[in-house]
C-alpha cells in the first residue's frame, strides 16, 4: 500500500478517521474537506481523490458510494470495544459461560465444609 502524499489525501484520511466505522457521502466530504471554494464549484470534487484512495487500499464504498476507512488487520482493539463492531476479529479468546464457573455461596454447605477441612 502506497503512503498518502497528496496534501487532499491526506485531509480526506484525518477527516474520516473522524468517523471510523461510518460510511460518509461524498457531498459530505466535499463539504468538509478543502476551501469552501472547491465545494461551491462543484459539490462532487473530492470524488477523483476518493476513488483513488480506494483503488490504492486505504477506503472502501458502498452501493451508495459513500466511504469510509478501511479497516487494517494490524489494527487492534480491546475485547470490549470488538464486540461491538459489527464483523471484527476477536482473535483467540475464549468465552466464558456462566454454565462454566462453578460458584460457592457463602454460608452454603459446601462453603462450610471447606472452611472444616482447611481448619484441620
Amino acid at each position: 500500500m502506497e503512503t498518502l502524499i497528496n496534501p487532499e489525501q491526506i485531509e480526506i484520511y484525518d477527516f474520516l478517521k473522524r468517523f471510523p466505522q461510518v460510511f460518509v457521502s461524498v457531498v459530505e466530504i466535499s463539504k468538509h474537506v478543502g476551501n469552501r471554494r472547491l465545494y461551491n464549484e462543484d459539490r462532487n470534487w473530492a470524488r477523483p481523490a476518493l476513488r483513488r484512495m480506494e483503488m490504492e487500499g486505504w477506503l472502501e464504498s458502498n452501493s451508495f458510494g459513500e466511504y469510509r476507512l478501511k479497516r487494517r488487520p494490524e489494527d487492534t482493539a480491546t475485547f470490549l470495544k470488538a464486540l461491538k463492531v459489527p464483523g471484527m476479529s476477536l482473535g483467540d479468546t475464549a468465552i466464558i459461560m456462566a454454565d462454566d464457573v462453578k460458584e460457592t455461596l457463602p454460608n452454603s454447605p459446601e462453603t462450610d465444609a471447606w472452611l472444616k477441612d482447611a481448619a484441620a
